[in-house]
């Protein structure tokens, strides 16, 4: 799973998910000024060593570039790589974002024509080599996001070479160094409503150690390198950058945060430990083992067996069940920001120059049944998703695609018909050099698995042959190298609009997440606007006027919102689940044993 979108929740919250209600968020991002709340994790007890069961394996440090990012990795970087704004949890269960005091002295806009912001790290704040966290890590950042330079993929089109998204970024027209390097201030030449989301977590990235690129690289200061520059010594660091984080090598490999790696095997099983430079209040846990298990049930036998303390599996009916059950454990499940859904590969001629098919095939889809058999018993109220860009219990959410997704297979046979499809003996449809039949890729999870089994029942009937296409990497290398025909995946949604530009926008415009090549002028123009805008109203009006063109072009069909879902021993807490902050780890900080 990887980055989506979700508003900025207007209500403040307590610390590492006992929120009081208290804290508002800076609603007016634009305000000369404005501050959110500083967040310092809370002094904890020692727990000593813990396990934990998750969906997925870490598999690279670097989650910054389209290549990698990875849900999976967020996991354990959440708390390894520093971010300045770190997401939390208010009283009523809302994601708010905070400023990290613990990295931050301070974050404040400083003029608002031209909008500038000052961000200021804390003269403690060091990586786990010791060197400081500073503004060389912030300008490399920046650097990869706006290089001029590009490269040739394979499909002949013209690429960063730096693999990075430029939502935001592209829009800072200077980045200055102050105060020892410890204050930064980046003059924008175009209002941008979600710089919370720049250099953080929250918008997809996290500040990586750029002093160990200058020694790998030999480049002896990365600030002297500017976006301008497309030689040989940009594309150096453009090779290290992509390339020289993947995987996990401790030597590079290093922390900002208050656990680092210590080993991983990129599947099974992932350790993380204190990290012995961290400047905050000690982690509540000495070491944490992440142990993969892509097996609803499996994990929570590991949990009943108390091989681990803690679950986080895909949603699954039976488990939430059982362990709801037993009071010797607590479950946390809620409508949460991450959402199935079909994609379409627009670069293969079936579904490119066939809008008529992608129409049948969302129409034939039974998005009720999906919601009924695997998602009703874990939260109740869940419905099929009308959105690409907002959640059911988001402000601004509107259902766009209501007419599709009811399994009618009466109207999906009429609409390819109606196009000039006849159906073979066989009863698919085909037209001409095609035929209505496709793979649906997806990595192996049963819920995704029972998923495709039951669009494959509609879709039959109507004509439509759904191959399943399964693949244990399918999320790690096939969806980012675009080898499927349709994908089934899922994005993590984020407290930030504009992280979300990268999964749609036109690739040679920034769209780094856009896995099935989709190729809208008019989205990537209307996202750059809203992106843009500070009316918060106006803002809403813009995100879903970009969901009507998507729907209108149909390149993905939404299918529902996934319930968040975790569960514990009755004795550790709190446990409850944030997508963008790092999933169940999201405030493993603040773990605590119930005596």
């Amino acid at each position: 799973m990887t980055g989506a979108a979700l508003v900025l929740s207007a209500c403040g919250g307590g610390g590492a998910g006992e929120g009081d209600g208290g804290g508002q968020q800076n609603a007016d991002p634009g305000k000369i000024g404005g501050q959110d709340e500083l967040f310092k994790r809370p002094k904890v007890d020692d727990i000593g060593e813990i396990a934990v069961a998750v969906e997925e394996g870490f598999h690279n440090y670097n989650n910054n570039i389209g290549a990698t990012n990875n849900f999976s990795s967020t996991i354990a970087l959440s708390n390894v790589q520093p971010s300045p704004y770190i997401t939390d949890l208010s009283a009523d269960g809302k994601v708010v974002i905070k400023i990290d005091g613990d990295l931050m002295e301070s974050i404040k806009v400083t003029s608002s024509d031209p909008q500038v912001i000052e961000w200021k790290v804390n003269k403690a704040a060091v990586w786990s080599d010791g060197q400081p966290i500073d503004c060389d890590d912030f300008h490399l950042k920046w650097l990869a996001a706006t290089s001029k330079a590009k490269v040739k993929g394979e499909d002949g089109k013209e690429a960063s070479i730096f693999d990075s998204s430029d939502t935001g970024y592209k829009d800072i027209s200077k980045l200055e160094c102050s105060d020892s390097d410890k204050t930064i201030k980046t003059t924008f030449s175009a209002p941008f409503a979600d710089y919370r989301g720049l250099f953080s977590q929250p918008g997809s990235d996290s500040l990586l150690p750029a002093h160990v690129l200058e020694q790998k690289t030999g480049v002896a200061d990365i600030t002297k390198v500017t976006p301008d520059q497309n030689d040989d010594t940009v594309k150096k660091v453009a090779e290290f950058y992509t390339k020289g984080w993947l995987g996990f090598d401790p030597a590079v490999a290093l922390s900002g945060g208050p656990y680092m790696i210590t080993s991983s095997d990129l599947k099974d099983q992932t350790v993380l430990e204190r990290n012995p430079k961290w400047w905050g209040e000690k982690p509540a846990a000495s070491k944490v083992i992440l142990k993969t298990n892509t097996d609803a049930q499996s994990a929570a036998q590991q949990l009943q067996n108390k091989e681990v303390v803690v679950i986080a599996p895909q949603a699954d009916a039976a488990v939430a069940q059982q362990l709801r059950g037993d009071s010797a454990f607590k479950v946390f499940a809620a409508g949460g920001q991450t959402f199935e859904h079909v994609d379409f590969n627009m670069e293969r001629p079936l579904f490119k120059q066939n809008k008529e098919l992608r129409l049948a095939i969302a129409q034939c889809f039974d998005r009720e049944d999906l919601v009924e058999k695997l998602v009703k018993d874990v939260d109740p109220n869940a419905k099929p998703l009308g959105s690409l860009t907002f959640m059911p219990n988001e402000v601004g959410y509107e259902d766009h695609y209501g007419d599709v997704g009811k399994g009618d297979v009466a109207a999906a046979k009429k609409t390819l018909e109606d196009a000039g499809w006849k159906q073979g003996g066989d009863g698919i449809y085909t037209k001409g050099e095609f035929r209505a039949s496709f793979k649906l890729g997806h990595k192996i999870v049963q819920r995704r698995a029972d998923t495709v089994r039951i669009l494959q029942d509609k879709c039959r009937q109507a004509g439509i042959e759904v191959v399943d296409d399964q693949a244990a990497d399918f999320n790690d290398k096939r969806l980012p190298a675009s080898e499927f025909d349709a994908a089934l995946f899922a994005w993590v949604g984020q407290p930030l609009k504009a992280g979300a530009y990268g999964n749609y926008a036109q690739k040679a415009k920034g769209g780094s997440g856009n896995y099935n090549n989709y190729d809208s002028a008019a989205v990537t123009e209307k996202w750059t606007a809203a992106n843009k805008e500070l009316d918060y109203q106006k803002r809403i009006q813009l995100m879903n006027d970009i969901d009507k063109q998507m729907r209108d072009d149909l390149h993905s069909v939404p299918l529902f919102q996934l319930s968040d879902f975790a569960a514990s021993s009755a004795d550790i807490g709190p446990i409850s689940y944030i997508g963008v902050g790092g999933g169940v780890t999201w405030n493993l900080y603040a773990w605590q044993i119930k005596k």
